[in-house]
């Protein structure tokens, strides 16, 4: 039976979270645009979030969805003028019956649709402003359910990453996060925020937060908020190896997010340390790591991190379950056959249906915190890794390239890793 939904429900005042739980700060500014954008947010009024992360770069503009009245609806209309929409987490909208459309082509950032739905009783036309925030309300209601919708409709939910901005650093994902640290049902009401009439551009941000007085967060804000406030990794295991570059402590990690299991090897006391630990962050590379494989260039850098960690004063390999760039090790040999057959290893990446990376570093992050290494030097060629690591609050204050000597088999897949990823390689001439 379909149930009544009040029409009009009042913003109800929570508690704020605590700030400074973990033992590194994010940045001031970020913290302090994200408290003001989650004071808003309770208040039943609307936040901004900017795309800084990405090249979709769109403005949008956020509120609860439980706080969806008429007068709200008709504000997004009328300052924002994008299309409203209702973000919902994969097992909802699996659970109220509006899966995600196939989208042919379509680029990683743009957001995910669901199929569109309506309230199924007390709305006329559904496209009003009270039939749309009515929708968009029950749309929030945990006790709703499917039978509660008629489909289609004049709102279309948003389906955003099970990890939210640490797996999918997207404006959609930002808006769901914001709700959730904000103690409001996990539904936010989002609309691209139009400049010019046909565009939505982050970069007009400031503007409009000036002409609308919407507090304004980037998407990076929100990535560092949930990093410094949430524990995402937990201590499974300790003990020590002897490895042939002598012994290391070892810590195994697991991560809340996914269940994954990381490990630390730590060398020296890093409470001890005068400077910054040397610290290297290497994805688990089956092929390459156990198999040697020429293929690939990361046994070859794992072999030398050990060896420079075993010179250094203080300093912790993390080895990261994040094969194939995070694709996993089935995926990672389809890509395999598709560059035997031409491709590059971004092309067959994305070919399968992924970016050319689809690692995230949160988990990292937190391990280095747990491990008291937040000043480092981290031996990469990569620079998104430095980025990814300064904007979870590590402070890398150096960069040590880790490169070794291309051979004829992964030439190909080292230019492309200079040409087409950003990574640091001189690749001498063959």
């Amino acid at each position: 039976m379909s149930k009544t939904v009040p029409a009009d429900p009042v913003p109800v005042p929570l508690t704020a979270i605590p700030l400074n739980r973990g033992p590194v700060a994010a940045p001031a500014s970020g913290v302090q645009a994200t408290v003001r954008a989650l004071d808003a947010l309770r208040r039943g009024d609307v936040a901004l979030v900017a795309e800084d992360m990405t090249e979709g770069g769109a403005l949008w503009a956020v509120a609860g969805a439980q706080f969806a009245t008429a007068a709200l609806v008709n504000r997004l209309a009328n300052d924002a003028q994008g299309v409203l929409s209702v973000t919902l987490s994969r097992a909802r909208a699996k659970a109220l019956d509006c899966g995600p459309l196939d989208r042919k082509r379509a680029p990683a950032w743009l957001p995910h649709y669901g199929t569109s739905v309506e309230a199924a009783t007390g709305v006329s036309t559904g496209i009003s402003a009270e039939d749309r925030g009515l929708t968009a309300r029950l749309l929030a209601d945990p006790e709703a359910g499917a039978v509660d919708f008629v489909r289609p409709g004049h709102i279309m939910p948003t389906i955003v990453a099970d990890r939210g901005v640490l797996a999918a650093p997207y404006g959609c994902e930002a808006a769901h996060d914001l709700v959730v640290a904000a103690g409001l049902h996990p539904a936010a009401l989002v609309s691209h925020v139009l400049h010019d009439v046909d565009q939505a551009m982050a970069d007009h941000g400031p503007l409009v937060q000036a002409q609308t007085g919407w507090p304004l967060v980037r998407v990076s804000d929100v990535i560092a908020w949930r990093a410094h406030h949430e524990r995402l990794v937990r201590v499974l295991r300790q003990g020590e190896v002897a490895t042939r570059n002598g012994p290391f402590r070892v810590r195994v990690y697991a991560s809340d997010l996914d269940g994954s299991a990381h490990m630390a090897l730590v060398r020296g006391s890093p409470e001890s340390a005068d400077g910054p630990a040397l610290v290297r962050l290497h994805s688990q590379c089956l092929t390459g790591d156990i198999l040697h494989s020429r293929r690939c260039d990361c046994g070859g850098q794992l072999q030398l991190a050990l060896e420079r960690l075993a010179a250094a004063e203080v300093g912790a390999l993390l080895y990261l379950r994040q094969e194939g760039r995070g694709i996993g090790l089935i995926a990672k040999i389809r890509a395999y056959a598709l560059q035997d057959q031409g491709k590059d290893t971004v092309e067959a990446n994305e070919a399968l249906g992924f970016a050319p990376d689809e690692r995230d570093y949160a988990v990292a992050a937190q391990i280095l915190r747990d491990l008291g290494l937040a000043r480092i030097v981290l031996m990469t060629n990569n620079p998104a890794k430095v980025d990814a690591l300064r904007r979870f609050g590590i402070d890398v204050v150096d960069r040590q390239g880790i490169e070794v000597a291309p051979t004829s088999d992964n030439r190909r897949y080292l230019q492309t890793k200079r040409d087409r990823m950003g990574h640091l390689l001189e690749l001498p001439s063959a």
